[in-house]
């Protein structure tokens, strides 16, 4: 491996290695560190939206911190499990397959997703996160409320 192989793989290690503390401080609700991981400008969007009524985009990582931190009030503690990475040929990007399992305080219900997020970084922390996931799975879980805004449930 020549010398800047070896760089990249470095910088992609560091990458693997950011994206694992954010899942593992959200997963824990620990909002200060899982900022922390976040970069300033960041832009994290959905696809397919998990719930109705959210926005498909948020830009900011205070922003983002808030939207989760709210969304994830009614859940237990989230066990993030993360199951492959994909390195790219850019060494500040990743594909990350992972899954979380939760229970859904007002109903009850378990939840379990497996999502694929499609991520960029620069010096270290997130600037873009796409995340697809089965909201058909969120919808199962949270039964009546699915249809609420989050500061409904």
């Amino acid at each position: 491996m020549d010398e800047d192989s070896e760089m990249a793989q470095d910088v992609r290690n560091i990458n693997k290695a950011a994206f694992g503390r954010a899942l593992k401080h959200l997963g824990r609700k620990e909002f200060d560190e899982f900022e922390a991981c976040l970069a300033e400008d960041i832009f994290q969007d959905w696809p397919y939206l998990p719930i109705p009524n959210m926005p498909g985009t948020i830009t900011g990582r205070r922003e983002l911190r808030e939207f989760i931190e709210a969304g994830t009030q009614p859940f237990d503690p989230y066990s993030y499990q993360i199951s492959e990475f994909y390195d790219m040929l850019d060494e500040n990007a990743l594909v990350v397959e992972y899954s979380s399992n939760t229970v859904y305080h007002p109903t009850g219900q378990p939840y379990s997703n497996k999502y694929l997020g499609i991520l960029r970084f620069k010096d270290g922390k997130i600037v873009y996160w796409r995340e697809y996931l089965n909201p058909l799975i969120v919808k199962e879980s949270l039964l009546g409320d699915f249809d609420k805004a989050i500061d409904q449930r």
